[in-house]
């Protein structure tokens, strides 16, 4: 057990370094990008990355999570893997390639084919390397993975701009995801100790499969979701609309998609490793759920209070259009998305991709009617109420299943949650009037940072004062680090 929390202690900060630099250098080169390309060139990429990411799931199909859960896995397991998904990532991609030309006329734009065509080719390219990449995260090997992600980003950024300022267009934004995906492909290879030796085992297939295919299931169901706000968009509405969705949205998920990829990604295999110990399992889920809620609560709610000055520091004046959207994902739907997707996390772990089905289909269900109702109601801004309702129900369903598995519901998830949102609304108010009140209206900069420090002080003081569990939990572990310091110096 304490080789374990060791090893996730590490695997943490590894993920924390991979994440906030992976990001950190595409939001940097997005910034870039954004002032140099249209909205219509990110709305444009933004309705082909839907088909992309529906088509990754199909490819991936649910075996890497299987070839993680599992708790033995033999070099057939590998191999029959890698075979799959070659083979999938070539007929997907056929069927991409021949309905390019009808998917350009749906949403009413000629360059559509010709694009997707091409960028579809990162479907065969993460498909060579997507069973390295799983051996080294089923063996905690995050730290390589760390390095291997940076470097691939750091070039294929680099590559864009340059495009970009070449005038590109839109070509620039898929040679970057090309160019990521072929440099990191080729890199997991040359370090990966692992090579495929060719054979297929049909009961491999089944054993991996039948767990996968719940998984493979449920997260098109949950693409698919995500995506169907942008696919509405993309068919009934300007590409300068959808490009301006698509920014706040991207915006929006930085924060919560890095705290929620650091800790599952680490906690997933610490999750099935105490699959049998379920006291156990209880008390490390609900302390990454008090920690995910005291960061990601804090990050959202600062986003809001800043997002227009912040918008358009960072973007300039042409994205004005996205602030809104921007500030109201943070509040409505960005608070709970993170603690979802560890639920979810928890589930796997213990082999319910069953459960994980289920829930997908019903919330989906759930989420698309009330999207279509929205949309006939209040245009795009009833996609965003639609998600915002759905995201709080979603805590509830979650919680039946976990209840069932550790002992954990919706309403104690959502009670451990309220202390950090409580003390985030409150800072996040006088954040926002801090600058509205105070700061002339065209000092961006001072705006943001103003605000951000009054943010920061409050928030740091209501933790003290009301004793968050993830502000003790972080004080606690910066002493520790301190202490060990202290004690080498010595």
């Amino acid at each position: 057990m304490d080789e374990l929390r060791k090893k996730t202690l590490i695997g943490s900060l590894w993920m924390m370094i991979e994440r906030f630099g992976y990001l950190s250098i595409q939001f940097i080169s997005n910034l870039i990008l954004a002032r140099i390309l249209m909205p219509d060139d990110f709305g444009t990429i933004g309705i082909m990355m839907v088909f992309i990411a529906l088509a990754h799931v199909f490819v991936d199909s649910g075996f890497s999570a299987s070839l993680i859960q599992k708790k033995v896995i033999s070099e057939q397991d590998k191999s029959t893997v890698f075979i799959t998904n070659l083979v999938l990532a070539f007929f997907v991609y056929v069927i991409l390639f021949l309905a390019s030309p009808w998917l350009a006329i749906y949403f009413h734009n000629d360059t559509l084919s010709s694009l997707l065509r091409v960028l579809g080719l990162i479907l065969l390219i993460d498909a060579f390397g997507a069973i390295q990449n799983t051996i080294l995260m089923r063996d905690m090997n995050f730290k390589l993975l760390t390095k291997i992600k940076l470097a691939s980003i750091i070039v294929a950024a680099i590559v864009a701009i340059a495009l970009a300022y070449k005038g590109f267009g839109v070509w620039a934004l898929i040679v970057q995801y090309i160019l990521y995906s072929v440099i990191r492909a080729i890199a997991t290879w040359t370090v990966s100790k692992w090579k495929p030796n060719l054979s297929f085992s049909i009961e491999s297939f089944r054993t991996l499969f039948s767990f996968g295919s719940k998984l493979l299931l449920s997260t098109f169901v949950a693409e698919l979701y995500v995506n169907f706000q942008q696919i509405l968009i993309g068919r009934f509405y300007k590409p300068s609309d959808l490009g301006y969705y698509s920014q706040a949205r991207q915006f929006q998920q930085i924060p919560t998609g890095t705290i929620s990829q650091v800790i599952n990604s680490v906690a997933f295999p610490a999750y099935a490793k105490l699959q049998n110990n379920r006291e156990a399992l209880n008390n490390l889920f609900r302390q990454n759920v008090r920690l995910v809620a005291y960061l990601n609560t804090a990050l959202m709610m600062l986003l809001a209070s800043i997002a227009q000055p912040l918008i358009i520091l960072l973007y300039s004046n042409k994205w004005i259009g996205s602030i809104s959207y921007f500030q109201f994902l943070c509040i409505g739907f960005g608070t709970f998305l993170a603690i979802h997707q560890c639920s979810l996390s928890v589930l796997k772990a213990v082999g319910r991709s069953d459960y994980v089905l289920k829930l997908e289909i019903i919330k989906k269900i759930l989420g698309v009617i009330f999207i279509i109702i929205g949309l006939k109601v209040l245009g795009i801004w009833g996609i965003l109420y639609a998600l915002a309702l759905n995201s709080f129900i979603e805590i509830f369903l979650n919680g039946y299943y976990l209840n069932k598995e550790i002992q954990y519901s919706g309403f104690k998830q959502l009670l451990d949650m309220i202390p950090s949102i409580i003390v985030a609304s409150i800072s996040g108010v006088i954040s926002y009037f801090s600058w509205t009140l105070w700061l002339p209206q065209e000092s961006e900069i001072y705006s943001v940072l103003f605000a951000s420090i009054v943010y920061v002080i409050c928030y740091l003081l209501g933790s003290w004062i009301g004793h968050l569990h993830g502000f003790e939990v972080l004080r606690h572990g910066l002493i520790t680090i301190i202490t060990k310091r202290k004690k080498k110096s010595i």
